[in-house]
């Protein structure tokens, strides 16, 4: 991959950083203000409640996805971003605009699925 297709990429990548992580601050102050608020009404807690846990899950997430940015801003660094984790094969570059930290082409990543959906059932 190109230097400059490279470079793209990162910054594409460290933006998306700097979202998740603006974010899961909202999200973290929020469950504060939940933690800190004194409910009385049981409509109000139950709400708080799951609000808290939608909250909770919204991080868990985040997390997940920053850890596979990272994972790609490591391969730009290592020159092998781009390189599906399956096949070897070089992912193509529309599907990295779409999703930058992909880490398999889109034949693999059906095939991954397809994988995963036999093993939940």
């Amino acid at each position: 991959m190109k230097k400059e297709t490279l470079k793209y990429f990162e910054q594409i990548l460290k933006d998306r950083i700097n979202e998740i992580s603006s974010n899961i601050d909202m999200r973290n102050i929020s469950l504060k203000e939940l933690n800190n608020s004194n409910l009385k009404d049981q409509s109000d807690i139950v709400s708080a409640n799951l609000q808290g846990q939608l909250d909770f899950l919204i991080i868990q997430k985040h997390g997940l996805e920053l850890q596979d940015i990272m994972s790609s801003l490591q391969k730009i660094k290592n020159e092998t971003y781009g390189i599906c984790e399956m096949c070897d094969d070089e992912i193509d570059i529309e599907r990295l605009k779409i999703k930058p930290h992909a880490k398999y082409c889109i034949k693999c990543r059906e095939l991954h699925e397809k994988s995963k959906n036999r093993g939940e059932k």
